[in-house]
């Protein structure tokens, strides 16, 4: 772990144990936030992007066509962290025509 990486991180501190490894301790939640008039526009401007998005998947015949790829792309990024090598292409290759390209994409 690059402990320089979390330094000064609002999230939380990188400590060492007592075995010697080192650990990330989250700060306690809810976080202090300051409503200034930037964080209102900003939660504001995710509303409407949210309605927008809700706006055009209703008007789909199919709107699970809208959401498909972002589970995919969820599945490939969230098997990554267990070590699998399979891309997207190599995912959506697989469901398409059951050809394994990659030794990793029925796991995913």
């Amino acid at each position: 772990m690059d402990v320089a990486l979390f330094q000064n991180s609002p999230s939380g501190r990188v400590v060492r144990g007592v075995d010697g490894h080192w650990a990330f301790m989250p700060n306690p939640l809810p976080p202090k936030l300051d409503w200034d008039d930037a964080l209102v526009s900003l939660i504001s401007r995710a509303g409407l992007a949210l309605g927008t998005l809700s706006g055009v998947g209703e008007t789909l015949p199919n709107p699970h066509l809208l959401i498909y790829p972002f589970i995919r792309r969820e599945a490939v990024l969230s098997s990554r962290i267990e070590g699998t090598q399979s891309s997207i292409s190599d995912l959506l290759l697989f469901e398409a025509t059951r050809v394994e390209k990659q030794r990793d994409v029925r796991e995913v």
